[in-house]
């Protein structure tokens, strides 16, 4: 069954006439594929009516299919008319065209988010392809790293853009030294040494990847012993992976696996990738909801370890989990 009309059955489901849906990833999760800068898409009847403005409605008109059609964006006033299902995301300055009877559609559009199709994979893996790609580019110049976090911060986001991304699925993480034991600091102008921390994202058609990959130029043997601890711990989890296990679960064995170093283990072990970078299923033993892994599902596995005021490793892969394992998407080298 396809997205639009899977939705429409769940509006009439739950008597829901007019549905109006102003988030862009949504949006995009509906098109599979970017949307226009200012888009709104709403349902009503059988069928999906993307507006957007005058100057975009002949570009956008390639969108049309079956059940959508693209009309030009007139009045707030009239989008609203007659709305009775909106997100939980809706700005408060248009409460005031709802009724007191309108239903939150978000939980229906999270749980369809979750299971990805063969069209939105295809995307994804092309999302992938292209930060492999610059992952490439790193590893190729390792050995003249006499740049800075924000040089090669610049380069990475360049070789994406060049291409094929849209943009970054992410602000892209790139630094060295002292500061890999901060998990999502930013780069600087600092001189990149001792150990490199790349964490990067592109984003085609809508669709985001999400890899990070840490490299030890100047190891200790402590920076060796970690990087093996964390590899290691992922690989771990990656023998459990597939169809039917508990979210919770993979998380609690990568934990495990760390033995000692576990306590320094301050993040999930991973979560869902699409139209965003971070979607439902979140791999955390702390997660309000536990979650069983289906097929279908595409989530990254990114064990951490971090010793303050030392240095940090992470390491991160995409997967598509299947029926009996699954298949790693993201394919750059290790360190």
């Amino acid at each position: 069954m396809g997205k639009i009309k899977e939705f429409v059955e769940y509006l009439h489901e739950n008597e829901i006439k007019k549905a109006v849906i102003l988030k862009k990833e949504n949006i995009n999760y509906f098109l599979e594929r970017y949307p226009p800068n200012f888009s709104v898409l709403v349902f009503e009847g059988e069928e999906g009516i993307l507006y957007v403005p005058k100057l975009d409605y002949e570009m956008a008109k390639k969108y049309e299919r079956n059940n959508l059609r693209v009309e030009i964006f007139d009045k707030w006033e009239n989008i609203f008319e007659g709305c009775d299902g909106v997100e939980e995301t809706l700005p408060i300055k248009f409460l005031k065209y709802l009724s007191k009877d309108y239903k939150i559609i978000s939980e229906k559009i999270k749980e369809m988010r979750v299971i990805k199709n063969k069209s939105e994979i295809k995307l994804i893996k092309k999302a992938v392809e292209i930060s492999d790609k610059a992952v490439e580019y790193v590893t190729e110049n390792l050995e003249n790293m006499n740049k800075t976090e924000n040089e090669l911060s610049a380069e990475i986001e360049y070789v994406m853009k060049r291409n094929g991304s849209i943009r970054p699925s992410f602000d892209t993480i790139v630094i060295s030294d002292k500061k890999t034991s901060y998990p999502h600091e930013l780069p600087s102008n600092k001189i990149i040494k001792n150990i490199l921390l790349i964490d990067i994202g592109a984003v085609y058609g809508g669709y985001c990847s999400d890899i990070t990959r840490t490299f030890l130029l100047n190891p200790s043997k402590k920076m060796e012993e970690v990087y093996d601890i964390v590899f290691n711990a992922k690989k771990e989890a990656e023998k459990y992976l597939k169809e039917g296990i508990s979210a919770k679960e993979l998380d609690k064995i990568a934990r495990e696996f760390m033995g000692e170093y576990k306590e320094y283990f301050i993040h999930s072990l991973g979560h869902g990738v699409g139209v965003e970078v971070h979607e439902t299923p979140a791999l955390s033993i702390k997660a309000e909801e536990d979650i069983v892994l289906k097929e279908g599902m595409v989530l990254t596995i990114e064990p951490g370890i971090y010793l303050k005021d030392e240095f940090g490793v992470r390491i991160e892969d995409l997967y598509l989990v299947k029926k009996k394992g699954f298949e790693r998407l993201s394919n750059a080298k290790y360190w």
